[in-house]
């Protein structure tokens, strides 16, 4: 039992007590007398851990007093148990520290402990601090558990030492238990982000808001077999675009194993709970690829003036292909068709040009081109660009060794013309590619779980990811006096 723990009823006596051992501890380090400025740095750390440590132990010890003290009191013939059985021990980001429950046998002889859950209801299942976990999690979550483990002990001086498998079951354990609302702003947040932050399309007037699903495998126990396979996991994410800056704010996120019909049921509950309604109703846009599962299952819980939009990307790279496979990989022919092609998809730009005044030294003027007011062309078709291009590949003179590879590119084109008119999207100040998701996967799922050897149960996968979602939010929420610095 230390001096602190006995003592821990007067917060006086703890105070006294604290600046001696202060005292003694700081004459200890000007006593050494280190050779060097590392040596000295490291001898300030190491007194600065170990007051940080005993200041810990003294004031858990007080909010432990203070909870059984009225207990104590009204308990008649009383006594305290202030013998070893009756201390905790739990791992803090000061190191270990021992504390006094302050219990006491009643006249009855039953023993009694109200600080146990009320200062440490963690204890049973989980021997480390709450901020201590929280630094577990957040370490757990950015990197493989091993090097967690080292950057912990690494940044605290060697006060945790924790096992690497103690800091995986913490984490894992963290994000299982992470639901929507650790995830997603609030729906208050959201909707005031809405009013006042987000681009607004120039047709409804209404601000726009994002939303994207799209799937990526990761490696996979199946069967309790060490032979993992690929698996599919879908991410849903949800944005805007701030009007000032044209960065993406970030409204939350998540990833499930579940089918179609799971991502389907996520985003009906997104759009019930945290999109807003009525008068402040933005106009909901959804960015996706060109899957059919999507059309089926997720169309139809969208409300009924959502835009849908083919993300540009996933068009282009069928029309890429196909120009390689008919013209040849790299040829002039080729690279002229898919310009051709994807200016009439994406909708030409108007520029100003200017001439350059004469300088001193220069033999003739030169001719620059100056950016001037965007401008978007319409497609001449009333049914938008996407059936322009369906309608002259139904018309395209093709050799009919390339007739199966026109035939898949115009299946591709009919099939998603409704949402591929890009020049009318653009006019209307709506984004067209969903580079917010597939970089979602990057930053929330690849630099985390596809590392060298890795292999996942679904589980602990899923534990990770929501983990993740949740300090992408934490990151992402930064005060609005700060974006400034943040974006420079």
């Amino acid at each position: 039992m230390t001096t602190h723990a006995q003592i821990a009823r007067s917060a006086d006596a703890v105070k006294k007590s604290l600046l001696s051992s202060c005292r003694k501890k700081l004459a200890a380090v000007f006593d050494e007398s280190p050779t060097s400025a590392r040596q000295a740095e490291l001898m300030v750390w190491d007194a600065i851990i170990e007051v940080g440590r005993d200041l810990l132990e003294s004031m858990l010890s007080l909010m432990c007093w203070n909870e059984t003290r009225p207990h104590f009191e009204r308990s008649a013939g009383a006594r305290l148990r202030l013998d070893q059985d009756y201390t905790l021990s739990p791992m803090t980001t000061f190191g270990l520290v021992r504390v006094p429950l302050f219990a006491f046998r009643s006249a009855d002889g039953r023993t009694h402990s109200p600080a146990r859950k009320a200062v440490f209801p963690l204890y049973s299942k989980c021997r480390s601090s709450e901020v201590c976990l929280e630094w577990e999690a957040r370490l757990g979550g950015q990197l493989p558990f091993r090097q967690a483990q080292t950057s912990l002990a690494f940044y605290t001086h060697d006060a945790v030492q924790l096992e690497d498998s103690t800091i995986a079951r913490h984490v894992e354990t963290i994000g299982a238990i992470v639901d929507r609302s650790w995830t997603y702003r609030s729906a208050e947040n959201i909707a005031d982000i809405l009013a006042n932050r987000a681009t607004r399309d120039k047709k409804t007037g209404r601000p726009i808001i994002y939303l994207s699903t799209d799937a990526h495998a990761l490696r996979r126990y199946v069967d309790d077999s060490y032979d993992a396979a690929w698996k599919m996991i879908n991410g849903i994410r949800m944005w805007c675009v701030d009007h000032k800056t044209g960065q993406i704010v970030h409204l939350g996120g998540e990833y499930t194993w579940g089918d179609c019909r799971e991502v389907a049921n996520r985003f009906k509950m997104l759009l019930k709970e945290l999109v807003p309604t009525g008068d402040a109703a933005p106009q909901v846009v959804l960015l996706t690829d060109g899957m059919e599962w999507i059309r089926t299952h997720v169309f139809p819980v969208m409300p009924a003036d959502t835009v849908f939009i083919l993300d540009f990307y996933h068009a282009i790279e069928h029309v890429a292909k196909y120009a390689r496979e008919r013209f040849g990989a790299g040829t002039k022919a080729a690279k002229a068709w898919y310009a051709r092609v994807r200016r009439q998809l994406y909708g030409k730009r108007g520029y100003t040009r200017s001439k350059q005044t004469k300088r001193r030294g220069q033999r003739k003027n030169k001719t620059t081109t100056q950016q001037g007011p965007k401008t978007v062309h319409l497609s001449e078709n009333r049914h938008g660009a996407g059936e322009e291009l369906a309608l002259r590949l139904v018309v395209e003179d093709v050799p009919e060794a390339h007739e199966k590879q026109l035939n898949g590119l115009l299946y591709y084109v009919a099939e998603n013309a409704d949402r591929m008119d890009y020049p009318q999207y653009r006019e209307r100040g709506i984004g067209v590619g969903s580079g917010a998701m597939e970089s979602l996967h990057r930053i929330a799922s690849q630099m985390r779980l596809k590392i060298a050897g890795a292999r996942w149960i679904a589980e602990n996968a899923l534990a990770i990811l929501n983990t993740r979602m949740m300090l992408r939010l934490v990151v992402e929420d930064v005060p609005e006096a700060h974006e400034k610095q943040l974006n420079g």
